[in-house]
């Protein structure tokens, strides 16, 4: 700890001296310029300035407007969804528990904290739901051939949905990021949600294809 201490004020002595007996003009030499901060937007005026008349600020405009075009036509496509390779049925229950009162504009309370509510008790599902891969043709004959029985919405997990909407003349949608796909705990398509009761009936459907497939590997 001594050690430390004059060790310290050793320091603080010849820094002291250094900073006073020792320190002597020494002149000027070069040029000093005064430190100025350029302005931030400035800077960035300038540079779009400069974009702009090399022609990279119009070429950066259209590729934006191209990626947002490929995002719309043909989105991202949900990941883990295969091809089903054998037929199952499961179900959802879309019962939740309410986390805290629930009131009406006059301050009712109409459903209290703890509730459990299911909301095909009130509202029914107006048409079944078809999951399925846009760029796998079999599964578009298969819903094309699904439209003719019943009302559909055709809902994709991947390909293009507006392209395909305009070749078989009915609104196409977009699983966009998964969402519905994981909450109905949908991993293979292509998959028909229809309601049964107070649940929903997901059943994921095997394609003649693989069916042959599959009969062909019994018989060897």
């Amino acid at each position: 700890m001594r050690t430390f201490v004059f060790l310290t004020f050793f320091l603080i002595t010849e820094c002291y001296t250094l900073s006073t007996g020792h320190a002597r003009d020494l002149g000027t030499h070069g040029v000093i310029y005064s430190i100025e901060e350029e302005d931030p937007i400035i800077l960035i005026q300038s540079k779009l300035k400069r974009m702009e008349e090399r022609g990279e600020l119009e070429r950066h405009h259209q590729e934006l407007q191209q990626k947002a075009k490929a995002a719309i036509e043909h989105p991202k496509p949900v990941e883990g969804i295969t091809k089903a390779r054998e037929s199952r049925v499961a179900y959802y229950d879309p019962t939740y528990e309410v986390s805290e009162d629930i009131k009406d504009h006059t301050g009712r309370v109409f459903y209290k904290k703890g509730a459990k509510i299911n909301p095909l008790e009130t509202v029914s599902l107006s048409q079944s739901l078809l999951f399925f891969d846009g760029d796998d043709e079999e599964q578009v004959a298969f819903a094309r051939e699904k439209l003719k029985e019943s009302s559909l919405k055709l809902i994709l997990v991947k390909g293009a949905p507006l392209t395909l909407s305009e070749h078989i003349k009915v609104p196409v949608y977009f699983d966009q990021a998964g969402l519905l796909t994981k909450k109905l705990g949908i991993g293979n398509v292509p998959a028909l949600v229809t309601q049964e009761e107070k649940q929903l009936r997901i059943e994921e459907i095997l394609l003649s294809s693989l069916k042959s497939e599959s009969k062909e590997g019994k018989n060897r």
